[in-house]
């Protein structure tokens, strides 16, 4: 286990390298000059070659790309070309705010997701299974910008119940947080049901049935247990997804997290902010797969079985 955690933190080297050289060069080669954004329209030649110098890109491309690697490796990410604060305090200011939102959303994608895809599969083209089933195609279906513009239509500007933007209490959380969920929902709810619906056919099951036991224990202990490798793995992948999809969500509900920040940055080609917020969210994604694979060893017996041959 120890060197299959050490060989995927490897593996995450060369894929870290990898997305931070496409972003940079993206934003190195084009249009705009973070020079000329940051000066405004009015400023003198001697002006902008100084701040130019000052900045750093009057280096070729590849020495600016080491150079940042360099320091970053360290823990320096840069200086922001919009605020001229060290790049890690913005993004300590607003990654919390981000895991937070994609934490809130995951929580209530699992907490309705997996019941409803339970009751759906032992109720199978029942009613409530129909029914889940068409709200998980509508979940699916709908891009997260527009659901959180409808909702803020009704439920911020129409009821008044919950504000439309800013973070000052616990009801800013609410739309942004049911936005981000609705797709991880039904991605979830489909899955849940799916591999319920493999599981409560196999012949184990009808074992339990024939010795008496009671269908909830039969469901949870037996069938939803065997079930829940492809559910984990739908979970960790929707977390993941959820980091990303927090920019348009962020962006919509004026949410103050990595996401909106990185929107404003990428406006402005504020190069050392992109790349590192385009690092963070990678390295999360790439943790949350490495802990979901670690998760599959505790869920799954014959997996951990496969380690210890393999150790041996």
């Amino acid at each position: 286990m120890y060197k299959f955690i050490l060989k995927r933190l490897v593996m995450l080297i060369p894929v870290l390298l990898g997305v931070s050289f496409i972003v940079f060069s993206i934003l190195s080669f084009t249009p705009g000059d973070p020079v000329e954004m940051r000066l405004g329209e009015n400023y003198s030649e001697e002006a902008y070659n100084a701040m130019r110098e000052e900045m750093g890109l009057n280096d070729p491309f590849l020495v600016r790309y080491v150079k940042y690697i360099v320091d970053a490796v360290q823990g320096d990410f840069g200086t922001s070309y919009r605020t001229s604060n060290p790049v890690v305090e913005e993004l300590a200011a607003r990654l919390p705010n981000t895991i937070l939102l994609s934490v809130v959303a995951m929580f209530f994608a699992i907490l309705v997701g997996i019941p409803l895809g339970v009751i759906s599969a032992t109720h199978q083209y029942s009613a409530v299974d129909n029914v889940s089933m068409v709200g998980a195609l509508f979940g699916v279906s709908m891009p997260n910008f527009w659901l959180g513009l409808m909702l803020i239509v009704i439920f911020a500007s129409g009821l008044g119940w919950f504000p439309s933007s800013n973070f000052d209490s616990w009801k800013s959380i609410v739309l942004p947080a049911i936005t981000l969920s609705v797709n991880s929902l039904a991605m979830i709810t489909r899955m849940t049901r799916s591999s319920m619906l493999e599981t409560i056919r196999q012949d184990y099951i009808r074992t339990a049935r024939a010795k008496g036991l009671k269908e909830s224990v039969i469901t949870i202990k037996h069938a939803l247990r065997n079930a829940m490798i492809p559910i984990v793995t739908t979970v960790g992948l929707q977390f993941g997804f959820s980091l990303g999809g927090a920019v348009l969500v962020e962006t919509v509900f004026a949410w103050p997290g990595i996401g909106r920040l990185l929107v404003e940055c990428i406006k402005l080609k504020d190069t050392p902010v992109v790349v590192a917020c385009v690092l963070v969210l990678a390295t999360m994604f790439s943790i949350i797969n490495l802990c979901i694979d670690i998760l599959y060893a505790f869920l799954d017996p014959r997996i951990r079985a496969q380690y210890k041959t393999a150790k041996r």
